[in-house]
């Protein structure tokens, strides 16, 4: 019990009072009575917003869709679905690069050589040929935006790789913890404070600003960027997560909240399946083994670029049969659906950020 008692803190709500549990990691939270979002020490956070969600019924309704279109549709049957808002910060920045290199290139020299000519004669002719040069290289460029960093060091939940890889915060809006209560979703806590996900933030610009740097020369001598970050946006981003009984066993799905759609699900093969995956593997694999024969064959009687044509045929063939027989030997796949990006929600004027302290390079 002393061990339970030391890996878990309890803060009181400023604002409602209520007692929420959080872990010693927690450096944001979110009362989940109440939807007031504090850091560890109680200090409200200012501007909180959301990515608002589909409804469950959608995103049901998308599951089901998705598991039709993998021929999951008939003895499936969905257990759970549950929401889980996920924390990020969105740092904005300006950054202004100066860079020097080097760029190589090549000028065109002439000389004049003697020769022989079939008759014997001594003869002049003149020649071009090419001489690698070396030019100092520099230059300016600007650049703004928003750095998204996940508020998170541990985040195991289920396709959450590829949640964050087809999140669009483009679109978020005022926090409304009415939004989140119908859902009963539950609230991640974040585990990264703003000035670490500034810091973050300047990293990876810096990084950026040196990539675009190096791709406009051909050797990268130093590249100096001035960085401005402004105070971090907190944002909640929705995550759904289901798990669906099929044939005995349960899987897993997990679905964007702000799309709706299944970022990844597993989808069982049976037993069927895999055999016609066997079958088609192997008739493949014999009729590409069937056109390159052929191929050798007439390649041997006929023409050279005849039998080049029939075992490039053969090969491709061997590759998709190789496809079909892998996924024969395997108990499920993992897929997910095609998710565009929504249309941008059009910006509503707010007041200027203040500009953060610059952390340390």
């Amino acid at each position: 019990m002393a061990v339970e008692a030391e890996q878990s803190l309890v803060l009181k709500c400023p604002t409602c009072g209520a007692s929420i549990a959080i872990s010693p990691e927690d450096l944001v939270i979110t009362c989940s009575f109440c939807g007031e979002t504090m850091e560890a020490g109680g200090k409200k956070i200012p501007d909180h917003k959301m990515l608002p969600s589909q409804e469950r019924s959608a995103i049901q309704a998308n599951i089901q869709d998705f598991l039709r279109k993998n021929k999951i549709k008939e003895g499936a049957s969905i257990e759970e679905v549950k929401a889980s808002y996920i924390p990020w910060w969105l740092v904005p920045f300006s950054s202004q690069t100066h860079y020097y290199g080097v760029q190589n290139g090549t000028v065109t020299r002439q000389k004049t050589e003697t020769y022989r000519d079939s008759e014997g004669k001594t003869r002049t002719r003149t020649v071009s040929y090419s001489v690698p040069v070396y030019k100092p290289e520099e230059g300016d460029f600007a650049r703004s935006g928003r750095e998204n960093v996940i508020a998170r060091k541990h985040t195991v939940f289920y396709g959450f790789d590829k949640f964050a890889s087809t999140i669009f915060l483009e679109n978020i809006e005022a926090f409304d913890f009415q939004k989140v209560k119908q859902h009963d979703a539950e609230f991640i806590n974040a585990e990264v404070d703003a000035h670490e996900a500034q810091q973050d933030a300047y990293g990876r610009v810096e990084n950026q600003n040196r990539s675009i740097a190096a791709s406009k020369v051909s050797k990268l001598v130093r590249c100096d960027s001035k960085v401005t970050l402004q105070y971090p946006t907190y944002v909640h981003a929705p995550l759904w997560t289901a798990r669906y009984k099929f044939q005995g066993k349960v899987y897993k799905v997990s679905a964007a909240g702000d799309s709706g759609k299944v970022v990844k699900g597993e989808v069982p093969l049976t037993l069927g399946r895999r055999l016609l995956n066997l079958i088609i593997g192997l008739s493949i694999m014999v009729v590409g083994g069937i056109i390159a024969q052929i191929g050798f064959q007439s390649g041997q009687v006929v023409d050279q670029e005849g039998w080049y044509i029939a075992m490039i045929i053969g090969l491709v063939f061997m590759g998709i049969s190789f496809m079909c027989t892998s996924t024969a030997f395997r108990m499920q796949l993992e897929k997910s659906d095609r998710i565009k990006k929504p249309p941008k929600k059009k910006a509503q004027a707010a007041p200027a950020e203040a500009t953060a302290p610059q952390p340390e390079a």
